[in-house]
């Protein structure tokens, strides 16, 4: 079954029950007696993106953060309210032990697992991970945009409306493609977006955004607001890989990773982007999380 295929399957649109009467959405990619890795998606992103990286040897099971794609949204919902919900799918699942993996704007989500739920995660990858909103680069750039729409409700519901009006348009996406292309980006990522690749993420995008934008508000406001934790408190086996050819996030936010969280295992790359960098060490991050499982 190839990518596309998968991310069609009946595996890729399951939902589980809450505590609280909502509902998260996920896809389970692998047989139940392989080991289990929870997948946090990207900024914007969904559960589907878990079916771009399964591996042999691995059950991957993407989450929609609250919100996104199936899952129901959470009136201000704050980083440290999803381990919860995390644990709760465990259980739904029959899950008590289990990796995860945050890329991108996964990776906040991630470590706040790693900090809650130190019983029940085996082991923690960090892959080019948003950070809390004191890491140098997060208030650089587009990332800047972004944290500073956490004090910013009206203006956030505005953009992105507009963007996900854009990403639902063919038109318009053909347009921002052009644009993109013309954009610093590391030399491995543009190659990757012009495959198949590119329209997996697209396909990804507008499954998270097709019943509208709280999770990205959501998202946003969380990005800029205080973790309430220093990442000195995780004590799971943590490991982090970074590309500094990364253009969206800037490898200076892993590095903090790195100078901050106990006995963490970081690997950077000269030329590696922001979507390269998980491609590339896809069978290494998955074989890693495995080891502790």
């Amino acid at each position: 079954m190839n990518a596309f295929e998968t991310i069609k399957s009946p595996n890729a649109q399951l939902t589980a029950p809450l505590p609280d009467g909502r509902k998260l959405g996920f896809s389970d990619t692998g047989d139940k007696s392989l080991p289990p890795i929870f997948y946090f998606h990207g900024f914007p992103g969904s559960r589907l993106e878990a079916s771009f990286l399964s591996v042999e040897g691995a059950r991957l099971i993407g989450i929609d953060r609250p919100g996104y794609g199936l899952s129901s949204p959470k009136r201000w919902r704050k980083l440290a309210d999803f381990p919860s919900d995390v644990a709760a799918l465990a259980d739904h699942l029959g899950i008590e032990k289990f990796a995860v993996m945050g890329v991108s704007g996964g990776g906040p989500y991630a470590a706040s697992c790693a900090h809650w739920l130190p019983e029940r995660v085996a082991a923690t990858a960090l892959v080019c991970p948003l950070g809390p909103p004191e890491a140098p680069g997060m208030s650089e750039g587009r990332l800047k945009v972004l944290t500073n729409l956490a004090r910013r409700p009206l203006a956030r519901q505005a953009l992105f409306g507009l963007g996900r009006a854009i990403v639902l348009d063919d038109n318009w996406m053909r347009r921002a493609a052009a644009y993109r292309a013309r954009q610093p980006r590391a030399a491995a990522d543009k190659n990757l977006m012009n495959s198949d690749m590119g329209r997996l993420m697209l396909a990804s995008w507008r499954e998270a955004i097709g019943n509208g934008v709280a999770g990205l508000s959501s998202d946003s406001r969380i990005y800029g607001s205080p973790w309430g934790w220093p990442l000195s408190e995780i004590q799971v086996p943590t490991y982090l890989w970074h590309g500094h050819a990364d253009t969206v996030v800037p490898s200076s936010i892993g590095r903090y990773y790195a100078a901050r969280v106990p006995g963490i295992k970081a690997t950077f790359t000269e030329e590696d982007g922001h979507f390269s960098i998980v491609l590339n060490f896809r069978d290494e991050i998955i074989k890693t999380l495995i080891s502790h499982l």
